[in-house]
């Protein structure tokens, strides 16, 4: 079931505990149809220490075609399965692309998943001067989250929040300095 705010994986993990190998048919069958659902089903049931048999595997072999979304969602899920922060670069590389704008905001809130470093800070800073707002917005978000401010929303911070949301190129620029300073200084 998939809502507003992201899928519903109750059902798939009552099935998943029930019928593991059928489960993990649906995935790669998921995986083969690149359906970044199928990558994010991954994630969830790893989450609950459900990871599909095989599921490394599958993952990997999807990622040598991935772009854009299922990009993203592959990335992630390798994450998780794998703990290698690697993976952070390919999604970083859709936060810069020229990809559907839903899919950059997709790309710069899944950076939040792991561990911060120059390089995605950098990325991160230039999502918050891009052409869409909400690619701006879900990137200074994913900055604070960098940063350790107790806050994790842009629009708590209401001088920044201005420049996130203001037709001027300049002043998202003094935003994107300000937040990619923080978590610069946080994470040396």
């Amino acid at each position: 079931m998939v809502w507003h705010d992201g899928p519903d994986f109750t059902r798939l993990s009552r099935l998943a505990a029930a019928q593991p190998a059928e489960v993990a048919g649906m995935l790669a069958a998921g995986l083969e149809a690149q359906d970044p659902l199928a990558a994010q089903s991954i994630v969830a049931l790893a989450e609950e220490g459900m990871t599909p048999e095989g599921a490394e595997t599958l993952l990997r072999a999807a990622a040598v075609d991935a772009t854009e979304a299922f990009l993203v969602r592959v990335a992630q899920a390798l994450h998780i399965v794998t703990g290698d922060e690697s993976w952070a670069g390919p999604v970083a590389s859709v936060l810069a692309s020229d990809a559907f704008w839903g899919v950059r905001i997709d790309a710069a809130a899944a950076l939040g998943q792991f561990a911060p470093t120059p390089a995605l800070v950098e990325a991160l800073g230039r999502g918050v001067v891009d052409d869409e707002y909400l690619v701006r917005y879900h990137s200074a978000n994913t900055l604070l989250h960098y940063a350790g401010r107790a806050k994790k929303d842009i629009s708590e911070y209401p001088a920044l929040f201005d420049k996130i949301t203001s037709d001027g190129a300049a002043t998202a620029g003094e935003a994107a300095a300000t937040l990619t300073a923080e978590a610069l200084k946080r994470i040396s």
